[in-house]
């Protein structure tokens, strides 16, 4: 009798092993796939909300309830620089799309309704700025319908030119 008698399945083992260690690998990447997924906050139309000029100065001016406080709110105008300077709602925050990703975070942190508005009537630009900034975290974000044309024709103020007290923005990183 042989003592030194090999296991049955020796001769497999070695390929059972890589198969187990290559199960595992893809489990964990898939894994690491999925939580970087979930991280990614995406947004569509059916996530925003839209407000007429009556309804947003009303949201605007509403003070906190008995048990909340006051609710700090702003107009968030994504245009170019250029268009805000020509004309804006009075107080809003020029912000523009394409600085929204690094400035928002900074700027608007301490604001709990965010109000944004475009030119017009169906300014895609409007929508992205706002799907942007549910995408960055920010809770409460409307979309004023019409834009700053309906704001206008509803009788509400527009100013022009860039506000005194207008935060100062960092120089853009050369690229």
């Amino acid at each position: 009798m042989n003592m030194h008698r090999k296991p049955i399945l020796s001769s497999t083992q070695p390929q059972f092993m890589k198969i187990n260690l290559r199960l595992k690998s893809l489990i964990l990447s898939l894994t690491f796939v999925c939580a970087i997924a979930a991280c990614e906050t995406s947004t569509s139309d059916r996530d925003l909300v839209f407000l007429n000029s009556y309804d947003a100065l009303k949201t605007i001016s509403e003070p906190g309830g008995v048990f909340s406080s006051a609710k700090t709110s702003a107009f968030i105008d994504p245009r170019s620089r250029e268009n805000y300077a020509t004309k804006h709602i009075a107080g809003a925050i020029s912000l523009p799309f394409e600085d929204m990703t690094l400035e928002a975070p900074g700027l608007l942190e301490k604001y709990d309704i965010l109000i944004v508005y475009g030119t017009d009537y169906n300014d895609i630009l409007a929508t992205a700025s706002s799907k942007r900034l549910m995408e960055l975290g920010f809770k409460t974000v409307y979309t004023l319908e019409g834009g700053l044309k309906a704001w206008e024709k509803a009788g509400n103020e527009v100013q022009t030119g860039v506000p005194a007290n207008a935060p100062e923005l960092p120089d853009k990183p050369v690229i």
